[in-house]
């Protein structure tokens, strides 16, 4: 063991939502909406890589362990730590200045993420000792190695202010299996899965290259990147043994993005007769054949980027879709026996009202199992946010309210903020009459998870409370 240094990997405490530092969404605190913690995979990848080098390190999730800034605190002064990484975010950058900055001079404390990424020199002044531009771990490794004598490339500090994106890691499979005890793996949750849940990411990066999307704010470039199937069945069965659970959720930016991957893990999975279900993440471009296989490999529901069915829309986004096709998917998950989720936007450039209208409509007719609408959001470090400083669209000047389920922060001279935010709710009012009048099944399934995962009379209040605000804001 490496004594020399304690690494805490921190999750900071806070209503906020970190989800693989792809985006960030505010719980706020009188909502009584089931609870979502993500599991931050990079975190669990660095604190795993340390760890495997003889560092001393632990993962700390103080989100989903919902501590208090207090309690993190008392963690921080009984674990000791000489060095501390987080992830500060847009919308919890005020809470979060005010956590580092109450911390123990000693400490040296190194911001990670997207927000890191795009605004190092505020994180300094936020006070972080480092800051670490784009992908992280291996370099926070060599940090550490080099007694912080030596800075990679893609460190910031108030002595070296210029930086390059570092060079990716192109074998995933040199990454060892990320850390999951620290921060117990039910305190994590992905609703879209069923019951008790685990995450797994088996590649990084997509095919696309959408206006909107920061994931390549954090890798630096259009790129993807693989494990090997072996690799990823091997983690599977590690799993399987170590922990109980019901699914595993593949959040990975693109898993279908290269077909050959893909359909190497479902027949890997196949070949070794490894029996698990699970959800994964994927896109409207996907052809029947790696859905057949991912139905006889286990997985029971395929998540997907339809985002819109508009031409323009998508045309300007910019993402080559069928809009026919993103509709026939949930046709044939149906026929497969895979809940089919569609992950919806409102308030993308070229959309109005009607045409947001109209989509929803038409993905609601198709029965998908389940949806996700999110309001297009101009994240800094992607096209569509510079377009929108550009053309005068962005009415948000802190990026505090940078959330993709809170409020517009673009405004169309045809398509105000104020409608599209009303176009967001409307949409998830009507998901829901769809569902009470077509598709119980939808509400079993979240029932049931929900009482796997929590019991049955926490459930209970919860769901009674959530019907509760639907019908408030519904009116």
């Amino acid at each position: 063991m490496n004594n020399k240094y304690r690494v805490l990997v921190l999750n900071l405490p806070g209503q906020v939502l970190k989800s693989g530092s792809r985006w960030y969404n505010v719980i706020k605190k009188e909502s009584a909406s089931l609870r979502y913690y993500p599991y931050p995979w990079f975190m669990g990848y660095l604190t795993s890589l340390l760890k495997t080098n003889k560092y001393d390190a632990v993962l700390k999730d103080a989100v989903a362990l919902e501590w208090t800034a207090d309690q993190a605190r008392n963690y921080i002064k009984e674990y000791k730590p000489t060095h501390i990484v987080c992830e500060p975010t847009w919308v919890s950058s005020e809470d979060d200045k005010k956590f580092v900055k109450k911390l123990p001079g000693n400490i040296v404390k190194i911001a990670v993420g997207n927000y890191a990424t795009n605004y190092p020199m505020e994180c300094l002044a936020e006070g972080f000792d480092y800051v670490v531009v784009g992908e992280y771990e291996f370099l926070i490794l060599d940090f550490l190695k080099s007694g912080g004598k030596k800075l990679p490339k893609n460190f910031v500090s108030l002595t070296k202010k210029t930086f390059e994106h570092p060079d990716l890691i192109e074998d995933l499979d040199k990454f060892p299996f990320p850390e999951r005890d620290d921060t117990p793996i039910e305190y994590f949750n992905e609703p879209s899965c069923y019951g008790k849940n685990v995450v797994l990411v088996t590649s990084r990066g997509c095919r696309f290259n959408c206006g909107f999307c920061n994931v390549e704010a954090i890798y630096g470039r259009h790129c993807y990147r693989m494990r090997s199937p072996e690799n990823v069945v091997d983690e599977i069965v590690e799993l399987q043994k170590k922990y109980k659970f019901d699914e595993i959720y593949c959040d990975d930016d693109n898993m279908v993005a290269r077909k050959s991957h893909v359909d190497g893990i479902c027949r890997e999975i196949i070949r070794r007769k490894v029996k698990v279900k699970f959800c994964c993440m994927g896109d409207a471009r996907v052809d029947d054949e790696t859905l057949e296989l991912l139905a006889q490999a286990g997985c029971v529901t395929y998540k997907y980027g339809l985002e819109h069915l508009d031409k323009d829309v998508l045309a300007a986004i910019p993402k080559a879709l069928d809009p026919e096709r993103s509709l026939q998917i949930i046709k044939k998950c149906h026929e497969l026996g895979i809940r089919a989720y569609a992950n919806l936007i409102v308030g993308l450039p070229e959309s109005n009202w009607d045409k947001d209208l109209d989509m929803l409509k038409m993905v609601f007719a198709a029965r998908p199992d389940l949806i996700q609408i999110g309001i297009a959001t101009p994240y800094p470090g992607t096209a569509f946010y510079k377009k929108s400083v550009e053309k005068g669209w962005l009415i948000s000047k802190t990026g505090h309210d940078f959330d993709v389920t809170g409020q517009s922060v673009v405004s169309y001279p045809d398509y105000s903020a104020a409608k599209i935010t009303e176009m967001f709710h409307l949409g998830w009012t009507m998901w829901y009459k769809n569902v009470i009048l077509h598709q119980p099944k939808t509400l079993w399934f979240f029932f049931v998870s929900e009482v796997r995962r929590n019991g049955f009379f926490p459930t209970i209040f919860k769901s009674f409370s959530y019907v509760a605000k639907t019908l408030r804001r519904s009116k």
